[in-house]
């Protein structure tokens, strides 16, 4: 598989070979911001919870739904989910679902709205979801909270150093999914959501092996020889963390877009 194949079905190309990783060192979303999602269902039996990875944003709904149908197409991913007697996984396409018709009173996107085909994934939305159900988009801005040197290193790694590796559907990230066409008539996400994490350097450098621009790193890495980037950019952050500060306070703003389905 080449790098444009890579790059167009990341899918394939790493999701499932950094499953693990994934699991054990993306945040998870805020009880608040579920809580707010119930408000906004016209009812509370049924949830899907499309493109679920590993199951995160689906345990977070068990507070408040009946069901939650996760799905993913990734394998890798479904098998690291938590289990839970309300949430039936299942390895299956969001632009193929098999819902039935009508079944559903929210659908939930949880950082992932920009790896699908828009289009296909917008006519399951429509067939599966009930009269005013409610559709969720939802992702995080970039880490914030950090000391000066260090935010400005992180703003410098994202923005400036990673911008040649990072997918092209990234963009869709920055632009806050306000450049990709939203079914029905949208609001943007409330501003007062955040998530907030407690991380030591290992659980900041963990975090960014998650990303999308690493997994293009290492294929690089593989074929050149060079040293792979994680090892630089952990001696970097070795040498501005904090001396005797084993952990920091740092926060994500969410954002996102929603809105509920006409009657």
């Amino acid at each position: 598989m080449d790098d444009e194949t890579l790059i167009k079905n990341p899918v394939n190309g790493w999701f499932d070979r950094v499953a693990d990783r994934y699991a054990k060192s993306r945040p998870s979303y805020p009880d608040s911001f579920f809580a707010w999602m119930a408000e906004q269902a016209p009812a509370l039996n049924r949830c899907w919870d499309a493109a679920c990875g590993n199951g995160q944003s689906s345990i977070g709904l068990t507070r408040w739904f009946k069901r939650i149908d996760a799905t993913d197409v990734s394998s890798a991913q479904i098998k690291q989910a938590e289990q839970h007697p309300r949430v039936n996984y299942k390895v299956e396409a969001a632009e193929q679902s098999q819902l039935p018709t009508n079944s559903v009173d929210a659908v939930l996107v949880a950082s992932a709205i920009h790896w699908l085909d828009i289009a296909k994934f917008n006519k399951q939305t429509e067939r599966v979801l009930r009269s005013q159900g409610l559709l969720v988009w939802i992702g995080y801005d970039t880490l914030r909270g950090a000391p000066a040197e260090m935010q400005h290193w992180l703003d410098d790694l994202y923005h400036k150093r990673l911008q040649e590796l990072w997918p092209p559907q990234r963009i869709h990230v920055d632009r806050k999914f306000n450049d990709l066409p939203f079914p029905i008539p949208a609001q943007p996400l409330p501003n007062h959501f955040f998530i907030k994490v407690d991380w030591s350097r290992q659980d900041l450098i963990n975090f960014i092996n998650t990303w999308s621009a690493l997994r293009r790193s290492e294929q690089e890495t593989d074929q050149s020889q060079r040293k792979p980037l994680i090892s630089i950019l952990k001696q970097e952050l070795e040498e501005i963390w904090p001396k005797n500060q084993s952990k920091i306070h740092f926060h994500f703003p969410m954002m996102g877009r929603w809105g509920n389905w006409p009657t």
